[in-house]
């Protein structure tokens, strides 16, 4: 017998037997980790910027035989900074991560793997962040009247984004 699912994109059942290869579900951006080669593994409360790849375009006119026309050809590629937001604890890695930098301890570029799970745990996207470095750093003001959790940010640079097409176990 075919099995049957709900489609959560449309509110319709699938039969994976009508549908061979069917797309599914789209995957859900709400669990997700990201493992620096020198940090270890952590959990954020958001990754912003994620994969964008832009190629600039460089412009230069052409003219023959009475008719102008503007060629376009590709030019140097560019990748959006990545920014990691977390609750602050007591572990102060994120901040010592940027220091490091700040100071010139450490001036190699890391790389990450950023991973999206599913409910049931099993990843279901990665993307891979190439020597990235940190760009800024910044922790949320404190206000005797809230009771808000304490916020730390870290923009990260890097050379490349790239969503895997086998996502990373």
């Amino acid at each position: 017998m075919a099995e049957e699912r709900q489609d959560l994109s449309t509110g319709g059942v699938l039969s994976t037997q009508a549908i061979p290869n069917a797309l599914g579900a789209p995957i859900r951006g709400f669990r997700f980790t990201a493992t620096f080669d020198t940090l270890g593994t952590a959990s954020f409360k958001s990754v912003e910027g994620g994969c964008r790849i832009e190629v600039q375009t460089s412009e230069y006119r052409e003219g023959a035989f009475g008719r102008l026309t503007v060629r376009k050809l590709p030019g140097m590629v560019t990748f959006n900074d990545i920014t990691l937001t977390k609750g602050v604890y007591s572990n102060t890695e994120l901040y010592t991560f940027f220091s490091n930098f700040l100071e010139g301890t450490t001036l190699a570029p890391v790389n990450a793997v950023i991973r999206a799970f599913d409910n049931a745990g099993v990843v279901t996207a990665s993307w891979r962040v190439m020597h990235a470095w940190p760009q800024s750093y910044e922790s949320s003001g404190l206000d005797s009247n809230s009771s808000e959790v304490l916020i730390e940010t870290l923009v990260l640079t890097n050379e490349g984004v790239y969503r895997d097409l086998v996502p990373q176990a």
